[in-house]
């Protein structure tokens, strides 16, 4: 673990939590997974204090127990989330997000879950003053929380959760051994544990909600073209593989408020929501790299997919029917300035079919469309797949080289700002010619041997890059060894990690240093006759107060940029671990 990261996290649970709660999540950092014993002797509080910052900690899903045998008694072990915790980072990203998907009332039960931790609904509604609502905003308020559930914004809470993963696999292989009448040889452990793996996977591909009274059916193969109302609110026309969903021309089979059971418990769902930051990060990429109406395209291709992704592990998509990324194009897109249909013979006229009626139109629209598939589908970084070519065509999007390819212009930006631009080129260099000698990178960086060689070094310091030594003879003497240089990703990422990390603690304690400068003077703004009215206050004192409010709001700004530069290199990696 990064020396960083307990800096990090301390401060992160501090502000959100106080200074109580703080001592315990910073010891079951630093040292692990530890019994209750241990935690109070470690952290020096009472025992009460201990079990309650414990309480608080389990309620906002950051510390997970399980139990032990431990000779005759049975011992509750706990253990800290490091991820979550970072996560507390983005909760400003992640309202704004169900703000824009899901509007107000969904906004303010997403708070209200935020707030509190575990929660059920009908507690949401008597802390939002359910009951002084109208007959349409209580009405608009259960559609809100039925999209939340429906769209895995927030999740059931079900007992395993409150489980460390590595514990419930521990329990799970003891229960199978059990049922065995001798000692398990190898092979049958090897059984065990891909039964185990493959009920894992099973359940996670599962396409029921938890925490909804009742379902109605779905297909997930054929049917007619349906609608389904996506998470940002827009209808999204399904076909062929995605026939599941609500006919265009049925009404739904009962109404949504009655779909969410109230005694059941939810939390924030913050794999679900990572998707949709990775999602809006890859449409940035490919609408900066060709044109906003490319990015359209890919959006709507996204928007098709989300309801069937559920957590970053996903590497490849569902893939959908290019007519269907064609029917859900927003009405008003304008593909005109993005692909030039003069000059090229694919754009011919639709027979009869004038350019101004809607069948023309319509025409001309899925041809553009065609091309801005085509375009996004031979880009070098093979995010779009096409994967069948009958009819018009079906198109998949493979997150695992979309966060490859988003990490590595992360890293390449982090090194152009660290280092420079020539340290940079070197950098795409290695990466794109893989393994070269000195004399090599010197050619394809452009620049003599002498500072290129320099260069290298610095960056190898850094962990930038990395060297291989290939041995000439068999006795591996180092003179006549050849060394290539290369770019380890794994190093590279590691690197990029503690400084995102150590960047991060810096600001939070610069931060913490111009408050406590400044809490004197913070403390008589908040007084009520100055809230009022800051003509009590002299102009010195409210200019300190201005340039303290727009360092803020910049140090603020950084620790975001920061924590979507660690989102890119870790966070949306299918596979990545716990830092």
């Amino acid at each position: 673990m990064f020396t960083q990261l307990e800096s990090v996290c301390r401060r992160l649970v501090r502000d959100h939590y106080g200074t109580l709660v703080e001592g315990v999540a910073g010891v079951l950092i630093e040292k692990g997974r530890l019994p209750l014993g241990q935690i109070v002797a470690q952290t020096e509080l009472p025992a009460l204090s201990v079990r309650q910052a414990l309480a608080v900690l389990i309620q906002h899903s950051h510390v997970t127990h399980a139990q032990t045998k431990e000779g005759s008694r049975m011992v509750t072990f706990y253990s800290v989330s490091i991820r979550n915790i970072l996560r507390l980072q983005r909760s400003g990203l992640y309202m704004a997000l169900v703000e824009e998907r899901m509007g107000k009332y969904g906004l303010a039960v997403f708070q209200m879950i935020m707030l509190n931790g575990c929660m059920n609904i009908s507690n949401v509604r008597e802390a939002l003053n359910y009951s002084k609502l109208n007959s349409t905003e209580k009405q608009k308020f259960a559609v809100a929380v039925a999209k939340l559930v429906r769209e895995r914004f927030i999740t059931a809470i079900q007992p395993i959760d409150t489980v460390t993963k590595i514990d419930r696999i521990i329990q799970a292989e003891a229960q199978e051994i059990d049922k065995l009448k001798s000692v398990p040889t190898p092979k049958d452990l090897l059984n065990i544990r891909r039964k185990i793996k493959d009920q894992d996977e099973s359940d996670y591909m599962s396409t029921e909600v938890v925490g909804m009274k009742r379902q109605a059916p779905s297909n997930e193969y054929g049917g007619t073209p349906k609608v389904l109302i996506g998470p940002d609110g827009q209808p999204i026309v399904l076909g062929g593989s995605f026939g599941n969903g609500i006919d265009s021309n049925e009404q739904p089979p009962q109404k949504d408020e009655d779909l969410v059971d109230d005694k059941q418990y939810f939390r924030i769902y913050y794999d679900r929501l990572d998707v949709f930051l990775r999602n809006k990060q890859i449409v940035n990429h490919f609408s900066a790299k060709y044109s906003e109406e490319a990015g359209i395209v890919l959006k709507t291709i996204l928007r098709l997919t989300e309801p069937h992704t559920k957590t970053c592990k996903d590497k490849l998509s569902e893939p959908v029917a290019a007519q269907q990324i064609i029917q859900n194009l927003p009405p008003d897109t304008q593909l005109d300035q993005a692909v030039d249909m003069s000059s090229d013979r694919f754009f011919r006229e639709v027979p009869g079919a004038t350019e101004d009626s809607s069948a023309g139109r319509r025409a001309t629209l899925g041809k553009m469309a065609f091309a801005l598939l085509d375009v996004l589908r031979r880009d070098s970084s093979e995010v779009v797949v096409k994967v069948d070519e009958r009819g018009s065509g079906q198109f998949r999007i493979n997150f695992e080289r979309a966060a490859t390819m988003l990490r590595d212009e992360c890293l390449d930006l982090l090194v152009l700002n660290k280092f420079g631009s020539t340290y940079s080129r070197i950098v795409r260099a290695l990466r794109d010619k893989q393994k070269l000698d000195e004399k090599m990178v010197s050619q394809f960086a452009m620049m003599p041997m002498a500072k290129c060689r320099e260069r290298l070094h610095e960056m190898a310091l850094a962990g930038f890059v990395d060297t291989v030594e290939i041995p000439r003879t068999a006795d591996r003497n180092p003179s006549r060894m050849a060394y290539l240089w290369y770019v380890n990703p794994s190093k590279q990422v590691s690197a990029a990690l503690r400084a995102c990390l150590q960047g991060t603690s810096n600001i939070m304690q610069r931060r913490e240093k111009q408050l406590a400068a400044r809490a004197p003077l913070i403390a008589k703004s908040q007084r009520q006759d100055i809230v009022a009215g800051t003509s009590q206050l002299s102009l010195s004192e409210q200019n300190a107060l201005q340039t303290l409010h727009k360092h803020k709001q910049q140090m603020d700004a950084a620790i975001v940029r920061l924590d979507s530069m660690l989102l890119l290199l870790h966070d949306i990696v299918p596979g990545s671990t716990a830092l």
